[in-house]
């Protein structure tokens, strides 16, 4: 039987080699065509992203020996995230691939929704004051990763597929007025096919969260008296 620690360090080691591998297949198609379409800017931001998302787990993977090697500091530096179900008003946003066929010499990329599409749709909803936001029935956390996986999105390591639903908790006419303003997400979206559907809601839940991070310098602060 596996040791408890074998695991996750077995598992962040097959993925940083997943990573790996798309990153030097994606330099190789960089450099053998030019791309054509929206995707060639979005498929370099895919890029950087696995570059950062390689390094991310590098540093987990090193923080794993760490603690294999101190287990009592299992408690310091392991610290559990719970955030419970929410509900209230706010949007719900369906995104669909586009059902357009491409044509003659286009890019099939275009019709499909990706992971850099989905973060910047969280992204905006935060800056628009949405207190809650999921995908899929994934809540999204401070340490939540939207990231891409072959022909799949991962999302808080979960693979997930579309139609994608995204659920937020807010003020709902302001949030669907923050994702339809001119140059917005739904707009650029929408420009290559990709299917958006927003509904305001009167209640609507978002799922539970519940997972850890390895915290390399934060610690539970001390009460003072």
């Amino acid at each position: 039987m596996k040791k408890g620690w074998e695991l996750p360090v077995m598992s962040i080691t097959v993925i940083l080699g997943a990573l790996l591998s798309t990153q030097f297949r994606s330099q190789a198609v960089f450099a053998r065509q030019d791309l054509p379409s929206r995707r060639s800017e979005d498929l370099l931001q895919m890029l950087k992203q696995a570059e950062s998302e390689k390094d991310a787990l590098s540093r987990e993977v090193t923080q794993l020996r760490e603690l294999r090697r101190n287990p009592g500091q299992t408690d310091a530096r392991q610290q559990q995230h719970a955030m419970p179900a929410l509900e209230g008003p706010g949007i719900e946003v369906v995104l669909t691939d586009s059902e357009k066929p491409t044509g003659k010499g286009e890019d099939p990329n275009i019709a499909i929704v990706h992971n850099d599409d989905l973060l910047r749709l969280v992204n905006e909803l935060r800056s628009a004051g949405a207190e809650a936001i999921s995908i899929n029935d994934q809540r999204m956390a401070d340490s939540s990763e939207i990231a891409c996986a072959g022909t799949t999105i991962l999302v808080n390591k979960s693979r997930i597929a579309p139609p994608f639903t995204v659920r937020a908790i807010g003020g709902g006419e302001g949030l669907r007025s923050a994702l339809g303003m001119r140059g917005g997400i739904i707009e650029y979206l929408r420009f290559y096919g990709i299917q958006v559907d927003v509904r305001v809601r009167e209640q609507l839940t978002v799922p539970a969260y519940s997972g850890s991070a390895i915290l390399r310098f934060a610690r539970p602060a001390r009460e003072r008296s």
